[in-house]
């Protein structure tokens, strides 16, 4: 079987790559060419605003996963053009080239009220369903495992180098935080079972934590003592998001926040039903990450 990832150049992605390549082999389609250094991979340049492109990647394809995305961007314009044109373009060729199962990666942060992005994947999820083809949507929480970005592991780096920490608003928001080799895990087994075509799955982790319990996990799991917290306003909050985004300083983009905010599921019975999805607990996947022994 031959599956075409988009987005494998991403950190979730190139996690990603690797795996798929042990079981199946991989097309993955990067805008710029690249070496295929990892085994059993073969890179293909396009973009998911050229058709063309697209349908050349997609002939011999079996299933493709669709992971590439714009996710910071200081204009709403980037969303819509990569997250739901690109994404409206790509299901096009797929159809086209008689590819047999489409798996979309989406975001638990779904819907208008989250801001450009947010409403752009929420396009992008009603562009799959309505499309010829089998489709799989998954919506992961906040990944953490992939480097770069990574907001729970950079929060851990800067506990341990900080004696404060800020706090957004009153530190209450939710997240729950999932290991990306428990997100890979279910991407790879709803390729192989056909009982996930047509459902929508939310991969998030087993604990719903605010924010300032998140802080407090990581203090206890780092054996820091408790650091100074400076709770920030939510008006200063959006002031600075939107100066940031516009003089385009600093990682912050203007629909951040509101993404950041929106209330989200975290009901993950479906994927545990049909997937034998069982995310570990954020101890038991931090602590190889952050160097620290096992228990």
């Amino acid at each position: 079987m031959t599956i075409l990832l988009t987005g494998g150049t991403g950190e979730l992605g190139l996690s990603l790559l690797s795996g798929l390549a042990q079981v199946e082999a991989v097309w993955a389609i990067s805008r710029q060419p690249r070496l295929a250094l990892e085994p059993g991979t073969k890179w293909l340049v396009a973009d998911l605003l050229d058709p063309p492109a697209l349908e050349s990647a997609c002939r011999g394809v079996r299933v493709v996963i669709h992971m590439a995305a714009a996710t910071h961007s200081a204009q709403s314009a980037p969303y819509f053009d990569c997250n739901v044109q690109g994404t409206a373009n790509l299901l096009s060729a797929a159809e086209r080239a008689g590819v047999e199962l489409f798996v979309h990666i989406s975001t638990r942060a779904i819907g208008a009220a989250g801001g450009a992005y947010s409403h752009s994947k929420e396009l992008a999820e009603q562009a799959v369903k309505k499309s010829q083809l089998a489709w799989v949507i998954l919506r992961p929480a906040e990944v953490y495992g992939t480097g770069g970005r990574d907001p729970v592991l950079s929060l851990a780096q800067s506990l341990r180098k900080h004696s404060f920490v800020p706090i957004l608003g009153a530190g209450q928001h939710e997240l729950s935080p999932v290991c990306i080799e428990d997100v890979r895990d279910a991407i790879l087994r709803c390729v192989q079972r056909p009982v996930a075509q047509g459902h929508t799955y939310v991969l998030a982790g087993p604990q719903r934590l605010t924010y300032l319990e998140l802080v407090e996990r990581l203090e206890g799991l780092l054996g820091l003592s408790p650091r100074r917290r400076i709770f920030i306003p939510l008006p200063i909050a959006r002031m600075v998001f939107a100066l940031s985004g516009s003089l385009g300083i600093g990682p912050y983009v203007p629909d951040q926040l509101p993404r950041l905010l929106l209330p989200k599921s975290s009901d993950i019975r479906e994927a545990a039903r049909d997937l034998d999805y069982e995310p570990r607990v954020i101890e038991a996947g931090l602590r190889p990450l952050l160097g620290l022994p096992s228990l």
